[in-house]
C-alpha cells in the first residue's frame, strides 16, 4: 500500500529488468540526506560484488562475492529506512562454528549477535538487517544451526527433500484473499490451498497450522470452492482488523499481520508472486528467520568457509547435499536482489516476461 495526504491507495506492481536502478532510486527518494552518500557507495559495491559473483566461471568463488554483495546491501538497506546514520566499522554479527564431531556442514552452526554490541558498542549488520526487515532484532546472542536453515529456501528445496531422505516442507498456497464486513467494520485474510498438495505430502489440516505458526491465527471453514477441479482447503483469520474510515486505512496492517509466516518467490510470469507456507516442527521453530535471513545467513556460512577452509567447501559439493549447495548458489542471488529491491520500493517488483 501507499499513502497519501488522505488516504491509502494499492501498489502496482514494478516491472524491472535492472532492479538495481530501482535500488537507486529508491535510496535518493528514502534515504536522509547525510546518509545517503554512503548508502549510494554501499550499493554500487554490492552490485559490483554480485556482478563478479555471477559471472565467476569457478562455484567455488562465488559464495564470498555474493555474501559480500549482499552485507553492502544490507548497508544500504538499513541506512535508507533510517536505521542508523551511519554502518562506518560494523562488525558482521555472524560467527560460523562446529560442534563435535565437527563434520561440515552437517554440525555447523552461526553464532549471530545483538547489534550493538553490549561488549564493543560496535554495530552488528545481521541484527541489523534484521531489525530493519521485521522490526525486530535479536533479544540475545543467539545460534542459528546449518541444517535447520538450508530447509528455509524455496528454490531447490526438493534436492534437499531428497538428499536428507525426507518429506517437503513448503505448501504452495493458492490464493489470499481479503475479505470485509461493511456492517462491522472489519477486514479479514482467508487463505486457500489444494486439498490434494497436503495428501501427496500426508500433511494434516492440523498440522499444518501448527508447524506453519498459523494455529490460533487462523482456523478452517468450509468451502466448495475448485479450481479445474481440484479441491480447495480454506483457512481463516482469527483476529479481525476494525477501520473507522476505509477498509484501505488498514490493509497494510493486516498484510503485516501474515508477512512473517509467508515465504515469496518472484517469476517473469503471471502471477509473478507465489506465496509459501514452510511447515516445521515445534522444536525447529526458534531457528526459524524470515526469508531473506536465512539467504543471508547461509551465504555468509558458505562464503566464510570458501574464504578460509575451501577443501571443506569442495567435500561438501561432492556430497549428497551438493545438488542443493550449487542450485542455492546458482538459483538464489537474484531472487534475493529482487526481494530487495522490493523491500527499497515498498512494492512488488519482478523482472518482466519479455525475450
Amino acid at each position: 500500500m501507499y499513502r497519501t495526504t488522505r488516504r491509502y491507495g494499492l501498489q502496482s506492481t514494478v516491472f524491472a529488468l535492472d532492479p538495481w536502478t530501482l535500488i537507486r532510486a529508491s535510496i535518493n527518494r528514502r534515504c536522509p540526506v547525510g546518509s545517503q552518500q554512503e548508502a549510494l557507495s554501499s550499493l554500487e559495491q554490492a552490485q559490483d560484488f554480485y556482478k563478479a559473483a555471477t559471472t565467476a566461471g569457478i562455484i567455488a568463488s562465488r559464495p564470498l562475492l555474493l555474501y559480500y554483495c549482499f552485507m553492502n546491501l544490507t548497508k544500504a538497506f538499513a541506512l535508507t529506512v533510517q536505521q542508523r546514520p551511519s554502518f562506518d566499522g560494523a562488525h558482521h554479527g555472524l560467527a560460523e562454528r562446529l560442534r563435535p564431531p565437527s563434520k561440515e556442514l552437517e554440525n555447523a552452526f552461526l553464532q549471530a549477535h545483538k547489534s550493538p554490541s553490549a561488549r564493543t558498542g560496535k554495530l552488528n549488520l545481521f541484527d541489523e538487517l534484521l531489525q530493519a526487515l521485521s522490526g525486530n532484532g535479536l533479544a540475545a546472542d543467539k545460534d542459528f544451526d546449518l541444517p535447520h536453515l538450508l530447509p528455509q529456501v524455496v528454490p531447490g528445496h526438493r534436492l534437499w527433500a531428497e538428499a536428507m531422505n525426507v518429506s517437503e516442507r513448503f505448501i504452495a498456497i493458492h490464493d489470499i484473499r481479503f475479505s470485509e464486513d461493511t456492517s462491522s467494520q472489519e477486514i479479514w485474510l482467508s487463505i486457500d490451498i489444494f486439498a490434494d498438495d497436503l495428501t501427496r505430502l500426508g500433511v494434516t489440516h492440523s498440522r499444518l497450522l501448527n508447524e506453519s505458526r498459523l494455529a490460533g491465527k487462523f482456523r478452517e471453514v468450509k468451502t466448495t470452492a475448485k479450481v479445474k477441479g481440484r479441491k480447495l482447503i480454506r483457512f481463516e483469520q482469527i483476529q479481525t482488523r476494525n477501520y473507522t474510515h476505509r477498509a484501505s486505512d488498514e490493509v497494510s496492517h493486516l498484510v503485516s499481520d501474515i508477512k512473517p509466516f509467508l515465504w515469496t518467490t518472484v517469476a517473469s510470469v503471471p502471477p509473478y508472486r507465489r506465496y509459501y507456507l514452510y511447515l516445521a516442527p515445534a522444536t525447529e521453530h526458534p531457528q526459524l528467520l524470515p526469508q531473506l535471513m536465512s539467504i543471508y545467513a547461509i551465504t555468509y556460512y558458505l562464503g566464510s568457509i570458501t574464504r578460509y577452509r575451501p577443501q571443506h567447501f569442495d567435500s561438501i559439493v561432492r556430497s549428497e547435499m551438493g545438488p542443493r549447495i550449487e542450485e542455492f548458489i546458482s538459483g538464489q542471488p537474484l531472487q534475493f536482489i529482487y526481494l530487495m529491491a522490493s523491500e527499497f520500493a515498498e512494492q512488488e517488483v519482478t523482472k518482466p516476461s519479455i525475450v
